[in-house]
């Protein structure tokens, strides 16, 4: 086994301990799912004490799923995510922003991977 480590994604290893631990005391009996469930309801009123009542919630299985949430969060339905071509959203995220949550992805050539104003215009 190689002692070299990646970290060019959330799944590339696994959990903590303490996560896998955490995760076995829940798992147990049966819940409804898709955000009804006793957890996520807990999850939502720990946000909330620690960020303010108006503070929202969107669990998701992996970082595909919370870049998509936030540029979805961000863009009107009609909108779109101008972007480098070299952008990860665009590189890494096989089609995820277009298929999930409807958005164009602008992309745009640069000579290192940074958007510029001159570059858009």
């Amino acid at each position: 086994m190689s002692p070299t480590r990646s970290f060019a994604s959330d799944n590339y290893a696994g959990v903590h301990p303490e996560v896998m631990a955490a995760m076995a005391r829940v798992n147990v009996g049966h819940q409804v799912s898709y955000g009804d469930d006793e957890i996520t309801g807990e999850l939502d009123v720990r946000i909330k004490d620690f960020f303010g009542p108006q503070a929202l919630i969107y669990p998701v299985f992996n970082g595909t799923g919370a870049n998509v949430v936030a540029l979805q969060a961000m863009s009107p339905a009609w909108g779109a995510v101008v972007c480098a071509e070299s952008a990860h959203v665009n590189v890494d995220e096989g089609g995820a922003p277009e298929q999930v949550a409807g958005l164009k992805l602008w992309t745009i050539p640069t000579p290192d991977g940074k958007l510029t104003p001159e570059l858009i215009d």
